[in-house]
C-alpha cells in the first residue's frame, strides 16, 4: 500500500513538473516580449502609416537673427536666434529622435523654408521629426546637427548658424496600421470561405456519409492534410491562386484574396475535425428523440445538432483566427513582404506576423518594434480566447435554461 502511494505521488509530481514547463515557457515569452516592446507600443504606432514622408528644405539667404523669447519646458531646448525649440523623443520604431516642439509665430522658418523637391515654400509644423540639419556659420563654416546628438546639440547648432543649407524632416512612418488592416482583411475573407465549407463537410461526414471505406479514407486524408507544412500550401497558392486572381480581379501580383484562399485550404482540416468532434459528442438520444417526434433529418441538423455544436464551432473559429494571425511562411508566398499603407483586397501586403519577419530581416533588426507587434498579436489572441469562452458559456447557459 505504501509502495503504491509512493509511486502515485511520484507520477503526480512528475505530471505537475512537466505541466509547469509549458506555463513557465509561456511566462518567459510574455516577459521577454513586454520588456522589449512595452516602451515602443503606443496608440500612435497602431494608427500610423509605415512609410515616411520626407522633406528636404533649405533657407539659403543669410538671416541676421532675432531675439526670440520662449520659456522652455524641462525637456525642451530653444534657439533664440531662429525662434524654434526641439525636444528629444522616441519615434514609433523605438529609435531616439528629435522633434520640433515649438515655432515662434514670427520665426523665418515658419513659412520661409524652400522645399528642394518642388521649389515651394514649406509650412513648418510642430511634432515633425528632424533627422539632420546643415547650417552655415558667420565665418562660412559648416555646422552639422544630426538627430543622434540630441535636441540640445541641435538647438546650439541653430544658434550658431546664419543660413540653413539642408534641413531634413520626416512625417510619420514606422506604424503598423496597414499591416493590422491587412491582417483583419485576411481573417474576414478566410472565415467567410472556410467556416461554411468546414461546417458543411463536418455535417456530411458525421450525419449523412455512409460508414464505408471511402468515408474512412476521407477522414484519414483530412487528418493527414493537417500535418502538411504550411510552406507547401504557400507554394500551391503561388502557382494556383495568385495567377487566378490576376486574371479575375486584375490584382497586381500578390493579393490578400489569394492569401485568404491559401489559408482556407490550410484551415479546412482544423475546422472540419473540430466541428465533427463537437457533433459526435452530442448525445444520440437527443437526435433520436427529434427524429422520433417527426422532424426530418434536415430539421434535426439545423435545429438540434448545429445549436448544440456551436461551442465546438466557436473553438474551431478561434483556432483558425489564431493560425491566420500567426502564419507567415505561406503568406509570404501569396501576399508578399512589402508593407502597404493603402490596403486593398486585390493587392499584396503584410500581416502582423510577416511585418515582424521584415523587421528581423533588416541589416540592423529592430527588436523593440518587433516585440511591440508581438504584444499586439498576443493581446489579440488573448482577447479572442476570452470572448469565445464567454460566448460559449452564455450559449451553454441559455441552452440549459431552455
Amino acid at each position: 500500500m505504501i509502495k503504491r502511494k509512493i509511486i502515485d505521488s511520484f507520477w503526480n509530481v512528475l505530471t505537475y513538473l512537466f505541466s509547469s514547463v509549458g506555463i513557465i515557457v509561456l511566462l518567459l515569452i510574455f516577459i521577454f516580449v513586454f520588456s522589449n516592446g512595452a516602451s515602443t507600443l503606443s496608440w500612435n504606432l497602431i494608427t500610423s502609416d509605415y512609410n515616411q514622408t520626407t522633406y528636404v528644405l533649405s533657407y539659403k539667404d543669410k538671416y541676421d537673427g532675432g531675439n526670440f523669447e520662449y520659456k522652455c519646458k524641462d525637456d525642451e531646448y530653444f534657439s533664440s536666434y531662429w525662434g524654434i525649440a526641439f525636444t528629444d523623443t522616441v519615434n514609433t520604431e523605438g529609435v531616439d529622435s528629435v522633434i520640433i516642439s515649438y515655432i515662434d509665430d514670427h520665426s523665418p522658418l515658419l513659412n520661409g523654408l524652400l522645399d528642394v523637391g518642388n521649389d515651394n515654400y514649406h509650412h513648418l509644423q510642430v511634432n515633425q521629426y528632424v533627422t539632420t540639419a546643415l547650417l552655415v556659420g558667420e565665418e562660412g563654416n559648416i555646422i552639422s546637427c544630426p538627430a543622434r546628438k540630441g535636441a540640445e546639440s541641435m538647438a546650439a547648432g541653430f544658434n550658431r548658424g546664419v543660413s540653413i543649407t539642408t534641413l531634413n524632416l520626416v512625417d510619420g512612418g514606422g506604424g503598423i496600421r496597414g499591416s493590422l488592416i491587412a491582417t483583419l482583411y485576411l481573417i474576414l475573407f478566410t472565415l467567410i470561405l472556410v467556416l461554411p465549407l468546414g461546417i458543411a463537410a463536418a455535417i456530411y461526414l458525421s450525419i449523412y456519409a455512409k460508414d464505408n471505406w471511402l468515408t474512412h479514407l476521407l477522414k484519414s486524408l483530412i487528418d493527414m492534410s493537417s500535418g502538411v507544412p504550411s510552406i507547401i500550401f504557400g507554394l500551391v497558392g503561388l502557382l494556383l491562386f495568385v495567377p487566378m486572381f490576376n486574371a479575375l480581379v486584375v490584382s497586381e501580383g500578390y493579393s490578400i484574396l489569394a492569401g485568404a484562399l491559401t489559408m482556407t485550404i490550410m484551415l479546412l482540416p482544423i475546422v472540419i475535425s473540430t466541428t465533427k468532434e463537437a457533433i459526435d459528442v452530442i448525445p444520440k438520444k437527443i437526435i433520436s428523440g427529434s427524429l422520433a417526434l417527426g422532424a426530418s433529418q434536415t430539421q434535426t441538423t439545423f435545429k438540434i445538432i448545429l445549436p448544440n455544436a456551436i461551442p465546438g464551432i466557436l473553438t474551431s473559429t478561434l483556432l483558425a483566427i489564431g493560425r491566420i494571425i500567426g502564419e507567415s511562411a505561406a503568406i509570404i508566398f501569396v501576399m508578399g513582404t512589402q508593407v502597404q499603407d493603402h490596403v486593398l483586397p486585390n493587392r499584396g501586403g503584410t500581416t502582423l506576423a510577416t511585418h515582424i519577419y521584415n523587421l528581423m530581416g533588416l541589416e540592423n533588426p529592430n527588436y523593440k518594434l518587433a516585440s511591440a507587434i508581438a504584444i499586439v498579436i498576443l493581446m489579440s489572441v488573448l482577447i479572442l480566447n476570452i470572448l469565445v469562452k464567454l460566448i460559449g458559456y452564455r450559449l451553454n447557459k441559455f441552452g440549459r435554461k431552455h
